[in-house]
């Protein structure tokens, strides 16, 4: 599939963006989000051509081989498996099953590349959420794809103002979303 163009006006509302921000106050809450979620309808399948469905950098070692764009998809893979044993305090690889997720929510979640991972290598359940309906779209087709649509669902909602009760989950997932937030 060829990548949607990022529109003229999207690319206006960047570097409004860049130059508001910091200066003023001038966008609203709501003017914000929409931008946010307008730009992420309008470029994800740019993302997704260059990044995978994993929207997010890699980990690299002095073992990882030369970097070609499949070596990227797994330093990505590699970038959550080592982001969550940092988290759990935890010396585990790949085959280590010693940490126990249940129910994650993955915030920012994109096309749910790292939820779609966890879900694998945890068996656990998830949401993932994202202010764009593009995104989530694609999410939910890409885990009906990988036959995970009975762990994983998707929807559109704010991180800010997220529509779950305390201690649903036992994982908050967020890599390179924060920026948004």
């Amino acid at each position: 599939s060829i990548p949607k163009k990022i529109s003229t006006s999207t690319c206006h509302w960047i570097q409004s963006i860049k130059s508001n921000l910091f200066k003023s106050k001038s966008l609203n809450d709501s003017q914000l989000k929409n931008g946010i979620a307008q730009f992420y309808d309008e470029s994800s399948d740019i993302w997704l051509k260059v990044w995978g469905e994993n929207m997010h950098h890699g980990y690299y070692t002095q073992q990882t081989p030369k970097k070609t764009l499949t070596d990227h998809k797994i330093a990505q893979i590699d970038m959550i498996d080592q982001t969550i044993s940092w988290s759990y305090n935890s010396q585990s690889n790949q085959s280590d099953r010693s940490i126990a997720i249940n129910n994650m929510v993955d915030v920012g979640c994109g096309v749910g590349g790292s939820s779609r991972h966890i879900a694998r290598k945890y068996n656990c359940n998830g949401i993932g959420i994202s202010l764009s309906p593009y995104q989530i779209e694609q999410a939910n087709k890409l885990t009906i794809a990988s036959a995970l649509n009975d762990k994983l669902k998707y929807q559109v909602s704010d991180a800010l103002a997220m529509p779950f009760a305390n201690n649903t989950f036992d994982l908050t997932w967020s890599l390179e979303s924060g920026e948004h937030m």
